[in-house]
């Protein structure tokens, strides 16, 4: 019943198209591939046939991660700049909205087939997914495959409750939303699928 306090369907869920060309992207693209070393997905995360890298990724001495961070920070200060009037009860609008930090970041790179298990991220404020890469309308497969969905929960918990609604990836685009939110992703059938995500807190 407090659903709609909560998570305000997808009021907090919000967008940002950065300003990466082709190149930048496809350079970025070329140095994560070289971080994703693990042959099998971090044990008890959220990935499903694919990998997940190591160690704070945003705070790699690397100018090409520097150029990403620096841009997405300032989409997370215009995201936090915009979330409504303050409510003292509430785990994404109480918080203060001065400084904020990355609390652990990392790539995925998901493998045909590949998606994230529906989860929340309990040590975060803000969560996040930057799109790197994603296949082309061709591998992706029918509509929503590769979507990312919000607010139905894990199957495990037997509740018959539908989304809220989706975000389309594209590469580029950067999806930020409360860290309290069921989310996961819907299966594709062919291609790479890779991402930055963060938490901020």
């Amino acid at each position: 019943p407090r659903a709609a306090w909560l998570d305000g369907a997808m009021a907090q869920v919000a967008t940002f198209d950065l300003d990466f060309s082709p190149r930048d992207l496809s350079e970025l693209a070329a140095t994560l591939r070289r971080l994703h070393t693990m042959q099998q997905p971090w044990h008890e995360q959220s990935v499903r046939g694919g990998t997940q890298t190591e160690r704070p990724l945003l705070l790699r001495i690397d100018p090409v991660i520097a150029n990403v961070r620096a841009r997405i920070e300032q989409a997370v200060r215009a995201y936090i700049d915009a979330l409504p009037i303050a409510d003292p009860g509430h785990p994404l609008l109480a918080a203060p909205r001065g400084d904020f930090r990355f609390s652990g970041s990392w790539s995925v790179r998901l493998r045909p087939g590949g998606h994230h298990a529906v989860h929340t991220h309990p040590m975060g404020w803000i969560s996040s997914a930057f799109y790197v890469t994603v296949p082309d309308a061709n591998h992706l497969g029918p509509q929503p495959s590769g979507n990312l969905r919000f607010g139905a929960p894990p199957p495990e918990l037997g509740l018959s409750l539908e989304p809220y609604g989706e975000v389309v990836p594209k590469p580029g685009r950067l999806a930020l939303f409360p860290s309290t939110m069921w989310h996961g992703t819907v299966p594709f059938r062919d291609g790479e699928r890779m991402t930055i995500a963060f938490d901020i807190v």
